[in-house]
């Protein structure tokens, strides 16, 4: 069932991309973006909301489809516990949707990781969880060769197991689990 179904959704991207072709050949849009960007996170497990900068690279497949991939640091070295620190997330995957001269509205999904700097009790061990970012790209482009982008989603990160120290009761075994986040983007970039 899941080979049927991966066989569909890549026959699905090189039939729109072939289709795509001819409208390509006679108006050379620009293909590639490359872009700088402000970036929020809220941990809503967590309790904490992360601000940060990052940049993102797509590149066009066709009219429909594009990889998008992005990366941002957020810088403030949170101490208190279950903040977890300095984070940092990379996150590649595809972009769906509708592109007109002006602007373009996508779908999304990217998988990646993010990296905690600190421990949920303070300690500087770091860790790297995997992470899934769903959710909606708005693009408009006030000429050919620039965009403004703004990217909203749910973060996904599914923390690992970690052993913290609790006062009164030594190290403690924290458990896995998964946490929904709001991530928000806004920037601006250059298309080629």
């Amino acid at each position: 069932m899941k080979k049927k179904t991966m066989l569909l959704i890549f026959l699905f991207v090189v039939f729109f991309t072939l289709c795509d072709t001819q409208a390509r050949a006679q108006h050379r849009e620009p293909r590639a973006e490359v872009g700088g960007q402000f970036s929020l996170i809220h941990f809503r497990d967590l309790s904490t909301t992360n601000y940060g900068f990052g940049g993102w690279v797509s590149y066009d497949l066709s009219s429909y489809f594009a990889l998008d991939a992005a990366v941002n640091f957020f810088p403030e070295d949170k101490k208190d516990p279950f903040t977890s620190g300095r984070k940092a997330n990379a996150l590649f995957g595809v972009k769906a949707g509708l592109k007109s001269d002006k602007a373009a509205f996508y779908g999304k999904f990217r998988a990646g990781f993010m990296h905690f700097s600190r421990n949920f009790d303070t300690t500087s061990e770091g860790f790297n969880d995997f992470a899934m970012d769903v959710g909606g790209v708005l693009e408009l482009f006030p000429s050919r060769h620039s965009v403004v982008r703004f990217d909203a989603g749910d973060t996904i990160v599914r923390f690992g197991t970690r052993n913290i120290f609790v006062p009164g009761l030594g190290v403690v075994d924290v458990g896995s689990f998964t946490s929904h986040n709001l991530g928000f983007s806004a920037g601006v970039g250059y298309r080629f």
